[in-house]
């Protein structure tokens, strides 16, 4: 067989592979967000007897400053559900990195890292990459690279989720595809979801969304 044919059937085989490790990586984060949901309705359905009758009636006899004090009491209490929800999906997450999936969730991570380097790739290769890894993830990141044939130098670097961070040496390119780093965008996704799940008017929810909202991770 001629050697084009045999480097194509290698690269189907190797694309194939990173479609399906992507895919069981996609179905966890997937699995952690509908837990974390299912945990925000339960503590949404604790609360909400409580706060929003007590907003409502502040909202009927308190005018300016005290509707602004109900206000404030009301993205207070959705910011400890968001809050809550989150530290419950930190927490799924901490245990996955203890499992024996992790290390395929890890190769997904790097494939996903290095396919995002796209046509720099190629031109970093002069320079060789930088690999931040959590201490525990150095031998399991050194085995990954050397099976994709990627040269890099691999920098421990505390991560407690888990995950990678490729960069090229001058730090022109960084590519952050730690498990932390998509929980903190999973939040945002969390915010939103948790705003329509209490009751209040959209005007508020905006509100709370804007004044709120914290930066993602890249």
């Amino acid at each position: 067989m001629p050697l084009e044919h045999i480097l194509r059937a290698m690269q189907a085989q190797a694309d194939a592979e990173i479609a399906q490790i992507t895919r069981t990586a996609d179905e966890e984060i997937a699995q952690l967000i509908a837990e974390a949901e299912a945990q925000a309705a339960a503590i949404r359905a604790r609360h909400h007897a409580r706060v929003e009758p007590l907003l409502a009636q502040q909202a009927a006899n308190l005018q300016n400053q005290a509707e602004l004090d109900a206000r404030r009491a009301l993205a207070e209490a959705r910011e400890q559900l968001l809050n809550e929800a989150f530290a419950q999906a930190q927490a799924r997450l901490a245990q996955i990195r203890q499992s024996h999936d992790y290390p395929a969730i890890l190769r997904a991570l790097v494939r996903q890292a290095i396919h995002a380097l796209g046509n720099d790739l190629a031109s970093s290769s002069e320079q060789q990459l930088v690999v931040h890894v959590d201490p525990a993830d150095v031998a399991l990141a050194c085995t990954v690279f050397n099976e994709l044939g990627v040269s890099c130098e691999i920098v421990p670097q505390t991560m407690p989720l888990g995950g990678v961070e490729i960069a090229t040496r001058d730090e022109r390119i960084v590519i952050t595809n730690t498990l932390a780093a998509r929980l903190e965008r999973a939040r945002q996704y969390l915010r939103g979801t948790i705003a329509q799940m209490l009751v209040g008017d959209q005007e508020s929810n905006q509100e709370w969304m804007t004044s709120t909202a914290m930066p993602t991770p890249a």
